[in-house]
């Protein structure tokens, strides 16, 4: 067996100690320094920008206000169910006289039905379907009209 000489054992230990009483140069790690390396003038501000306040755009014809939801009241596409009739009725009791005043308004009383809350199935809302959906809460108030 090869023995080592104390010197070769003694090097990585002084080499590590060497190490641990450096400090680095403060200048090195300032924002200033850290920003002539990053910006190409040599500044830690950057340009000041304006802000703009974003803007909604206006609904689509046919289309009952709110935000835009592909399928339902929405969606100008809706003229094909007429969920975009169904605005004043959203948040009315699906009581008679209000399904009443849906069926004046729609024209029809085909292809029109009445979601409860909790009841099996997903309705999956398509713009092209002739199908009115109006999606009931726990509390049989109308909450959204769909197509599908």
């Amino acid at each position: 067996m090869t023995k080592l000489s104390p010197a070769f054992l003694a090097l990585p230990l002084a080499l590590a100690l060497s190490a641990c009483g450096s400090e680095p140069e403060p200048a090195a790690n300032s924002a200033d320094s850290f920003a002539a390396r990053i910006n190409q003038n040599g500044t830690a501000t950057p340009a000041a920008q304006g802000t703009v306040a974003p803007t909604v755009a206006e609904p689509k014809p046919g289309a009952a206000p709110g935000v835009f939801v592909p399928g339902t009241q929405t969606d100008p596409a809706s003229a094909t169910c007429g969920a975009n009739l169904m605005g004043p009725f959203i948040g009315q009791p699906a009581d008679e006289s209000t399904r009443a005043a849906i069926v004046a308004a729609l024209g029809r009383s085909d292809n029109l039905r009445f979601v409860a809350f909790g009841s099996g199935g997903y309705v999956n809302p398509d713009p092209t379907n002739p199908r009115l959906s109006l999606m009931l809460d726990e509390q049989n108030i109308i909450r959204d009209a769909r197509c599908g």
